[in-house]
């Protein structure tokens, strides 16, 4: 009997990262509505992770959605290394 193997697409898999970031932009959502966020986070942390949590939504909805990859600067690639020295 021979196998079939599924090869998943570039697409298929951007759509799966994008539905995984809605996921967990959901439960953020959630925590804070509940208040739940106090017993795991402080106020500073957790609204980081939700920023975090949000920009990296909506970076994979550009990116589903055909608006482009987010450049290097959206998604946090770059860091700065001016006065370095160094590269």
């Amino acid at each position: 009997m021979r196998q079939q193997t599924h090869l998943w697409g570039t697409e298929d898999i951007a759509r799966r990262w994008q539905a995984l970031a809605e996921r967990r932009r959901e439960h953020f959502a959630d925590l804070h509505h509940s208040g739940r966020w106090r017993k795991y986070y402080r106020e500073h942390s957790f609204q980081r992770q939700m920023n975090e949590t949000a920009r990296m939504t909506d970076a994979w909805s550009r990116v589903v959605h055909g608006h482009g990859t987010p450049s290097a600067t959206d998604n946090g690639a770059a860091r700065s290394i001016s006065g370095s020295g160094r590269f």
